[in-house]
């Protein structure tokens, strides 16, 4: 009896078990598709618009612009006034503008249309070892300018640099134009001057010209 009661318990175990696995799968529920199928497929459209400028913001904008090219123009003329102020294609609109502000021009310089003309080099009558020196120079140029600066140079046969020096005008001019600081254009000026004899090797001179500035 006591084993036909566990065998019995034992198929009753089994049994149960069996409906358990059987009824152990879950049932999901069921999706909704409904609601989604009803969904209509319709193109996504942005109605973005830039925002508007008003037309004030802009004319203050292009006003600052305008201010602020006007400042780096003024700034680069400042800076640059004097090499500006000599150029012959902008001299005559600083001819009218500076009388209205106040400024004065820079005098025009332009060596490249000094000249010189008749350079003689002989030994001084009275100092033994002195030399005198003589020439014409010519402004060609059509304007006043400053007198420039004169360079004396000695050379040997060969060409080698033995002595040079630079006269400023006050040393060269004499006479009439001591003193002067403006070359009047087209004048012949004759210059005398007295150097030391650089030696019987410096048998070449030439005399050039440089700007004051």
């Amino acid at each position: 009896m006591p084993e036909r009661t566990v065998s019995a318990a034992a198929a009753s175990l089994a049994a149960a078990g069996a409906g358990a696995a059987a009824g152990g799968r879950r049932s999901e529920p069921r999706l909704r598709d409904e609601g989604l199928l009803s969904l209509n497929d319709e193109p996504l459209q942005l109605d973005w618009q830039p925002p508007r400028t008003s037309w004030l913001r802009r004319t203050l904008w292009a006003l600052l612009t305008l201010l602020a090219l006007a400042g780096l123009a003024g700034q680069y003329v400042y800076y640059n006034f004097d090499q500006l102020a000599r150029d012959d294609r902008l001299r005559p609109w600083f001819d009218k503008v500076c009388p209205l502000l106040g400024c004065s021009l820079p005098p025009r310089v332009d060596v490249g249309l000094v000249k010189s003309s008749n350079l003689t080099v002989r030994n001084h009558p009275s100092h033994p070892g002195a030399l005198t020196v003589d020439a014409i120079i010519y402004n060609r140029a059509t304007f006043t300018q400053p007198f420039p600066l004169l360079e004396l140079r000695f050379e040997d046969i060969n060409g080698q640099p033995l002595a040079s020096r630079r006269f400023k005008p006050g040393e060269y001019l004499a006479g009439e134009l001591a003193g002067q600081t403006d070359m009047p254009p087209q004048t012949p000026i004759h210059i005398a001057l007295e150097i030391l004899d650089p030696g019987t090797q410096a048998v070449n001179y030439s005399l050039s010209f440089h700007s004051p500035d």
